[in-house]
């Protein structure tokens, strides 16, 4: 899409490598920072297949990436919007129902993670406290401080969304301009994957209407207020280790089950309606060799014997559309 349209218009996310297949040209950017931006000229990888913040780690030598691994590296912003000296990143859930035409469903609510430990400007490349938002992380600190019933929506290091926006607007953000970056981030970024996955689709003979997808966005805005696409999980958690967890993850669940159309089961309902189904089979069987009986008695049970309903011995259709029929 960069190519496309231009950078500009599609930077959503930080200039990202996959190793080992792109290292040439990680190397190349690598080497021009150090020329002229060196402060500025930190990254972070994640190894690929991993989850939870497993395997994250800073990187600002080119010797300390192992290059024989598949990994993923992105540039680090080393700039982040901060609340209450505290990085931080959100998490917005993202309903597709369909991808011709693309249907797009964003909730309204989600999370704000922080990282536990106060943001300095001076990188610390060990301390995964301050850089890593993950909440698997964060919560093995002893400063971490945990929600401990919903109404504590902005307290500790996990808020609602609505509680994050909040907060925003006490400080004078303008949460429209904000809101406005943020959805232009996750359309466009389904936007580039679009055409894949339509291929998929057409490939496997699946119906565009009979699948759908609930994705997690993670998204960090810098000083600047602007959105950057950290990545996108596509099976989010729905781990409910607090009361806030519980409280927006289980409403995330069931409207995304009421906006694809997927019913509640009703066990006992299911149940009856098993034995019915049972039953009817029971009688429709017991009535079966009178019915037989009754058409033995019309002459219609054998059409071989001149009704002109069988087959012929010779294999040849004699009903009464001989070789006329559909």
């Amino acid at each position: 899409m960069q190519e496309k349209f231009g950078k500009s218009a599609f930077d959503l996310a930080p200039d990202t490598y996959i190793l080992p297949e792109e290292f040439g040209d990680f190397y190349n950017h690598y080497q021009k920072l150090k020329q002229h931006e060196s402060k500025k000229n930190v990254w972070i990888l994640k190894p690929a297949n991993s989850s939870q913040g497993k395997g994250i780690y800073l990187v600002d030598d080119i010797n300390d990436v192992n290059v024989e691994e598949t990994s993923v590296i992105s540039k680090y912003i080393t700039n982040p919007l901060l609340i209450n000296g505290h990085k931080f990143d959100l998490r917005i859930y993202v309903c597709v129902t369909s991808y011709e035409p693309l249907r797009i469903y964003i909730h309204q609510e989600g999370l704000a993670r922080f990282a536990s430990e106060t943001y300095t400007q001076k990188i610390n490349k060990t301390n995964k406290f301050m850089h890593l938002t993950n909440y698997s992380i964060n919560k093995k600190n002893d400063k971490f401080l945990a929600n401990e019933t919903c109404e504590q929506d902005d307290f500790g290091y996990k808020w609602s969304l609505g509680a994050f926006c909040k907060h925003l607007e006490q400080v004078g953000i303008d949460m429209n301009l904000l809101w406005s970056r943020t959805y232009d981030v996750i359309i466009k970024t389904l936007l580039c994957s679009e055409n894949n996955i339509q291929q998929q689709i057409k490939k496997f003979g699946m119906h565009r209407t009979n699948c759908y997808e609930l994705y997690g966005f993670d998204i960090l805005i810098d000083s600047d207020l602007k959105p950057w696409l950290i990545e996108v999980n596509i099976t989010p958690s729905m781990a409910t280790d607090a009361p806030l967890d519980a409280a927006i993850k289980s409403t995330v669940a069931v409207d995304t089950f009421n906006l694809v159309g997927i019913k509640r089961f009703d066990r006992k309902k299911e149940s009856i309606n098993k034995i019915k189904h049972r039953m009817k089979g029971l009688y429709n069987n017991k009535n079966q060799p009178a019915a037989n009986s009754q058409i033995k008695k019309t002459g219609l049970s054998s059409g071989i014997q001149g009704t002109g309903l069988g087959p012929s011995s010779t294999g040849q259709s004699n009903d009464a559309f001989g070789n006329n029929n559909i």
